[in-house]
């Protein structure tokens, strides 16, 4: 019979995962390529049983389910761009950034899915002043727009199974997605002395990646009987694939292409993924949770294939902090809340202007149960300052508000908590 439930649920699995797939990801990173990882979804998670706390980044944890559960996250972001010697600029975008579903069987086990973009750019430089160009036969110059847009999702599928204080999660992860940038060039050929336009032309170069990767990964969990609990994830490339279409061509003044100089597309072979892991403890102390996250991606000598940035090691320290008071299904709404706090120290996978990228966040939390079962709605406030104007030239200032909502009838929990 519980197999037969199994395949009832999963049509419905799929089409969760077609809808992911669809979902609009644009955003911005002021810095080269992107994220890489979801940042500002600053928070722990590794070593963590609770799903009423946060979203687990440790799926094995996923193992305490008793019944099927989703979750989906939203955010809106305001960003504020300040640029050495520059003009500031500020722009806002909503995103949708996180969907899991979970379907547990049998005894301790689990079927589960997730959808997220792990690493999205959307960005436009353009040179203010023109560029005398070297050794012209005419008094030439030129200007440069330089477009990058792109967005790479990670769709997991992934079973689960615990045993005693241990608990294991294993599965394919795909990673897909597109990267492209864009460079237009005008050059302008004044009459000698003046500034009247003798001729002008228009050229655009323009490359497109398409990758598609398949990775394995996986997490553990232990919990211990002190209420010291610890936790590792990891994943690493199984195959991968990428394909390059790259074109030459001569354009107008708006952008449409009047001659086509050049045109390839073929597989890109040195194309590949870093191997990624995370460890994490959480230790509980009365009503107060303490965790800590490290995780970090080998980007060092991988050639991503989707920009010609030298890439560097990732890293992410997270420490947290949670408050959780409740006790008993009918104490007051505010005994029934958890309240947490998280500051991440994070690494960024390049160099910008010479000098490493890092990022600085603070998120506050609020849970807030939605009924008598486990289905909560979690807002958390955050700001990320990412680089710095002395170091990098620029500094990208994102103020972030995140609304998840968590569907889950019963967990396993431990047994002291809700014996009313």
């Amino acid at each position: 019979m519980e197999t037969f439930g199994i395949i009832k649920k999963l049509p419905c699995a799929l089409i969760f995962v077609y809808m992911s797939a669809l979902c609009e990801t644009s955003a911005f990173s002021s810095l080269s390529i992107g994220d890489i990882e979801p940042s500002m979804n600053n928070s722990t998670g590794i070593a963590f049983t609770d799903s009423l706390i946060l979203k687990n980044h440790n799926t094995a944890a996923w193992t305490g389910l008793a019944n099927t559960s989703f979750s989906v996250s939203t955010s809106f972001y305001s960003h504020k761009l300040s640029v050495d010697g520059g003009e500031d600029s500020s722009y806002d975008r909503f995103t949708f950034e996180e969907m899991s579903l979970a379907m547990p069987f049998g005894n301790r086990n689990f079927l589960g899915l997730s959808y997220y973009p792990s690493s999205i750019v959307d960005m436009t430089n353009v040179t203010v002043t023109e560029a005398q160009v070297p050794e012209s036969f005419e008094d030439t110059t030129l200007r440069t727009l330089k477009t990058r847009k792109g967005s790479v999702s990670n769709a997991s599928l992934m079973y689960g199974k615990g045993i005693k204080d241990f608990s294991f999660s294993l599965g394919p992860k795909f990673l897909f997605g597109n990267y492209e940038i864009s460079r237009r060039y005008k050059y302008t050929s004044y009459v000698e002395g003046t500034d009247i336009v003798d001729w002008e032309k228009h050229f655009e170069r323009k490359e497109t990646t398409q990758i598609f990767h398949v990775l394995m990964g996986g997490g553990m969990l232990y919990r211990s009987r002190f209420g010291l609990d610890a936790g590792a994830v990891f994943s690493f490339p199984l195959s991968t694939y990428a394909n390059k279409i790259s074109s030459f061509n001569r354009t107008t003044s708006y952008g449409t292409v009047t001659e086509v100089i050049s045109e390839n597309e073929g597989d890109y072979d040195p194309a590949d993924w870093p191997f990624e892991f995370g460890a994490g403890l959480s230790y509980k102390v009365n009503k107060l949770l303490l965790s800590y996250d490290f995780s970090a991606k080998l980007f060092d000598g991988v050639d991503t294939g989707i920009d010609e940035t030298e890439m560097k090691n990732y890293t992410k320290n997270t420490f947290g902090l949670s408050f959780d008071p409740r006790n008993r299904k009918y104490d007051p709404y505010y005994k029934r809340m958890v309240y947490s706090g998280y500051l991440t120290f994070e690494k960024r996978p390049y160099d910008y202007n010479g000098d490493p990228v890092y990022d600085i966040s603070g998120t506050l939390g609020l849970n807030f149960p939605f009924n008598s079962d486990r289905t909560n709605i979690e807002l958390r406030f955050g700001y990320t300052r990412s680089g710095s104007k002395e170091n990098n030239g620029m500094q990208c200032d994102t103020f972030r508000i995140a609304v998840g909502f968590t569907g889950s009838d019963r967990w396993r929990l431990r047994t002291k908590r809700y014996d009313d």
